[in-house]
């Protein structure tokens, strides 16, 4: 054991010696540019809370989860997380004075897995499912207890939703089910004292439906049917119901990639519609690169004016005709009709119908100056509300806020454990592609002051998706290490208009992957990455990108990290319409963004663009991270790619994880923290030595 009493010489020499190991650890500290946050912090799952305020604002039901919210990682490798993560109790709070009274304990036999309100006095809820169960119940009671009973059943194989409360019928509720035909909602008026229920009308029928995709449902305000929009093939189809005579008819039609427009809500009597304006004889009149607004009168098939439309984002609708954009309409509690319409830039937007409640957000708003704000539930009055803060370095915050008393309390934190002082906050930035196409794109940057600036392009999945707005585990693991992050929204794209989302038809590997190699170069220019420090990684098709970007410009990177990704064209394209899921029809515009390999134009493409058969060209290491119960990417993209790297001797490092699907930071805890792990490995290696 050392002693207090060395001499001074000795102090002398501990001192100097000391201070040469400093000296030799921040010139040499390739390995130390970490904020200190623990790898777990990042693969750690959360608990969750909700609250759903009545509509007179008396009362709050609170669903809660029983555990401790804390940062444990779950061992077993087919388990999310803890199972106690799940068992969620049910608590009432009378909101005026703060009481609170359990109505579920969330332990066995009291386990809650939604709940809501039906009216000011009486509730719904559903308890947790249990492995074996045949039927799931919704239950009813008041306030105090009485008059509880099951209001209705459904087969676990079906799914219910309500889709109007009806506030102002205090007695019923409308309610969607499939029990009937699997790929068929019918609709539904529940009592909510007696459980009678009446059917008010069978969803449509269009052969057996199998593979139609439905992308949007509206009703009117008195909760009946006003339309659906299908998806046959590349043919979208607004079917329109006929209340008088209980029949379905085709409204209106467009095809994807061309001009259309989607209903998204109601307001005074008339659908809002995202997109293109027609004549009522189908005539396009305003065509619009970006979905815009209006109110159209669907009984005469006549446009208003254009209410709103954003130079370079889609309002709400679907992008090209084709793909979902981000957004879509939130509706007045009480009345049903449309009150905001919210969507994305490269940060979130709202368009305001009710200017009452444009003045309420912005009153709260301002108390969260530097966060995103969501409102969760609110009064009827919007006096009290629970608002949701979040953004790309905020996990989320819950908190009630009471305007009468300008009261602001603290409900509940998501992954509490995360220091957000650490965190760092994403840049909106847009840079011109070569061919001057504008790119818009996130750029984080790390806290850490390094030696270098390391870099990592990080291109998103899908391809055909937005990039999310939000927080990002996998983001601030990096920024955390040391590392800068740019996310762009390639051509391809969705919401960003027609032109954008088009110009991506068939591009993997060729000018979708300049985008993202203009990017690694703007980023260079402008002093956020060294030219020889540059990594790219991402999952899925950002997988792809990872691997074209190595293969196709192999001199740019110094490092790539594949997750889950595409290597090989023909294998995500072969039988693709089979392998799509039975529930949607998502097999024939693959064939159009992404290549159709029946034709031998398509097939040579495929062959050309995918970077499995160019591994030769290869300079850089690379990380293949890929689950072994992924079925969207199957691993045999992976392994391929590893037999090839291999064979030419190529320098990789590779994790597989048996139980895990098509994830990464999403995955099970264990499996997500090993991933995070490996990956800290292989950037300390490749990108920082």
């Amino acid at each position: 054991m050392f002693t207090n009493k060395t001499p001074k010489t000795m102090k002398k020499f501990t001192n100097t010696f000391a201070f040469l190991i400093l000296s030799i650890f921040i010139s040499n500290n390739i390995f130390a540019y970490s904020d200190g946050t623990p790898l777990e912090h990042f693969a750690c799952k959360s608990n969750s809370a909700s609250f759903s305020i009545s509509p007179n604002g008396k009362y709050m039901l609170i669903q809660n989860t029983r555990r401790d919210n804390k940062c444990d990682i779950e061992q077993d490798y087919s388990r999310y997380a803890e199972d106690e993560t799940y068992d969620r109790g049910l608590i009432l709070m009378n909101l005026d004075t703060k009481e609170t009274t359990m109505l579920s304990s969330g332990k066995e036999g009291g386990r809650i897995s939604n709940a809501g309100w039906l009216n000011n006095n009486r509730i719904w809820y559903e308890p947790r499912y249990m492995m074996g169960q045949k039927k799931i119940a919704r239950f009813a009671m008041n306030l105090d207890g009485s008059k509880k009973r099951t209001i209705y059943e459904y087969g676990t194989g079906s799914s219910s939703v309500v889709y109007d409360l009806a506030f102002d019928d205090p007695e019923h509720i409308y309610v969607l089910n499939n029990e009937r035909r699997p790929f068929i909602y019918d609709y539904f008026r529940i009592n909510i004292y007696t459980g009678k229920k009446e059917t008010i009308a069978f969803g449509p029928s269009i052969g057996d439906m199998r593979g139609v995709a439905t992308l949007g449902r509206i009703t009117d305000t008195d909760g009946y049917p006003l339309g659906i929009l299908l998806d046959h093939g590349l043919k979208r189809v607004l079917y329109e119901y006929k209340k008088e005579k209980k029949e379905w008819v085709e409204h209106f039609s467009f095809n994807c990639q061309e001009p259309g427009f989607v209903p998204i809500g109601t307001y005074k009597g008339k659908m809002v519609v995202s997109g293109s304006k027609f004549s009522p004889d189908g005539e396009l009149l305003e065509e619009n690169d970006t979905n815009a607004i209006y109110l159209y009168d669907h009984k005469t098939k006549k446009f208003g004016n254009k209410l709103y439309q954003d130079p370079d984002y889609d309002v709400s609708g679907l992008t090209g005709s084709c793909r979902q954009a981000s957004g879509g309409a939130s509706s007045n509690r009480m009345s049903g009709e449309v009150s905001s319409i919210s969507y994305s830039s490269l940060q979130p937007e709202r368009l305001f119908f009710d200017k009452k409640a444009e003045e309420v957000y912005l009153t709260v708003k301002s108390v969260f100056p530097d966060h995103n704000v969501s409102t969760v539930t609110s009064s009827a009055d919007r006096k009290r509300m629970v608002v949701r803060i979040w953004g790309t370095h905020e996990p989320g915050e819950y908190f009630y806020v009471d305007l009468n008393k300008g009261e602001v309390t603290s409900l509940f934190k998501t992954q509490p454990w995360l220091d957000r002082s650490k965190l760092s906050k994403a840049i909106p930035v847009k840079y011109k592609a070569r061919d001057g196409l504008e790119i818009p794109a996130l750029l984080t940057l790390t806290k850490i002051k390094t030696d270098k600036n390391y870099f990592l392009v990080m291109p998103h999945g899908g391809p055909n998706t937005k990039q999310y707005i939000g927080y990002d585990a996998w983001v601030q693991f990096f920024t955390s290490r040391g590392v800068n992050i740019l996310q762009p929204d390639f051509r391809g794209s969705t919401g960003l208009g027609t032109e954008h989302y088009t110009l991506g038809n068939k591009e993997w590997g060729l000018s979708m992957q300049d985008d993202i190699t203009d990017g690694v170069m703007w980023a260079i220019e402008n002093g956020y990455a060294d030219a020889d420090r540059v990594c790219i990684g991402g999952a899925s098709y950002g997988g792809y990108a990872t691997m074209a970007g190595l293969t196709f410009t192999p001199d740019v990177y110094r490092c790539g990290i594949n997750a889950i990704g595409v290597t090989d064209q023909i294998q995500i394209l072969e039988n693709f319409a089979n392998r799509a899921s039975i529930r949607q029809s998502w097999d024939e515009e693959p064939l159009l963004e992404w290549g159709d390999i029946s034709t031998p134009e398509g097939r040579e493409y495929a062959l050309s663009s995918s970077p499995v058969n160019f591994v030769k060209n290869i300079k850089a290491p690379v990380l293949v991270l890929q689950g072994s119960n992924d079925r969207v990417v199957e691993p045999r993209h992976a392994e391929d790619l590893i037999d090839k790297l291999k064979d030419l001797n190529k320098e990789y490092m590779a994790m597989f994880q048996a139980k895990s699907g098509h994830c990464v930071t999403g995955c099970g805890e264990r499996a997500a923290l090993e991933y995070l792990q490996i990956q800290e490995e292989f950037i300390d290696k490749y990108l920082k030595d």
